[in-house]
């Protein structure tokens, strides 16, 4: 019913991750074409793009995320969040985790480097209130990879997705819940089993069930609540009277 919406919004995506023509300020005109760039790709466009994938209630931002502990993951490239407080990026410089409910990782295009590259910040981006001092089990936000193109096949994305994971003994819990190659085919996490990933070849409908999965994930309410309290690390002492 809205898979040609959906169709249309990967477009998006992908235009959004074109390689860029720049030019080189002060250069006399060659007649030479400018050599494009890898995708460095226009944020504003993309995080319009991402933002129709998720509910109205939640905001896509390329804000950091912090944890009580202080970690704060690095080359996560969007997240989703529910925005409590209206200035609450100025205040804490970072969204608690606690109100972080995904995140985005972009890939222009799917190598075997670029995978493993994009694996590890996701990796990374799991470790989120795990090794803090508060301690805790850590608090389960999915990761969603967004590839622009692939340079393999399925079976072997397949093969070097299980040899990351297997080569580097990590737990299931900081493997990324979904992949989707945008208008090409996605791969999904299996949490029936440990270590187990379906890819399916679902050509123009990728990015619609790309939504509806997401959004199951999207759905799930946070076991821990917000408590402003454990952010405050300064240690004052007040006159009481």
């Amino acid at each position: 019913m809205f898979r040609d919406y959906f169709k249309a919004l990967g477009d998006e995506l992908i235009k959004a991750c074109a390689p860029v023509k720049v030019k080189k300020s002060g250069a006399k005109a060659t007649g030479k074409k400018a050599a494009p760039v890898p995708c460095g790709y226009d944020e504003k466009r993309m995080e319009d793009a991402l933002s129709k994938f998720v509910p109205a209630h939640y905001t896509v931002s390329k804000e950091s995320i912090i944890d009580p502990g202080g970690y704060s993951p690095e080359h996560v490239d969007y997240i989703i969040y529910k925005k409590v407080f209206r200035d609450m990026d100025a205040m804490m410089h970072a969204i608690p985790s606690e109100l972080v409910y995904g995140a985005f990782f972009i890939n222009s295009a799917l190598t075997a480097v670029s995978l493993g590259e994009t694996l590890t910040h996701v990796a990374n981006m799991k470790k989120i209130n795990r090794f803090s001092e508060q301690g805790g089990s850590g608090q389960f936000i999915p990761a969603f990879v967004l590839a622009m193109d692939m340079k393999m096949s399925y079976q072997d994305l397949k093969n070097l997705v299980l040899d990351y994971y297997v080569s580097r003994s990590l737990d299931n819990v900081f493997e990324f819940d979904i992949m989707a190659v945008v208008n090409q085919g996605i791969v999904v996490k299996d949490w029936r089993e440990k270590r187990s990933f379906k890819i399916l070849d679902t050509g123009d409908d990728t990015m619609q069930w790309f939504f509806i999965l997401m959004n199951e994930y999207l759905d799930v309410e946070k076991e821990e609540s917000l408590d402003l309290r454990r952010y405050v690390k300064e240690t004052a002492q007040y006159r009481e009277y």
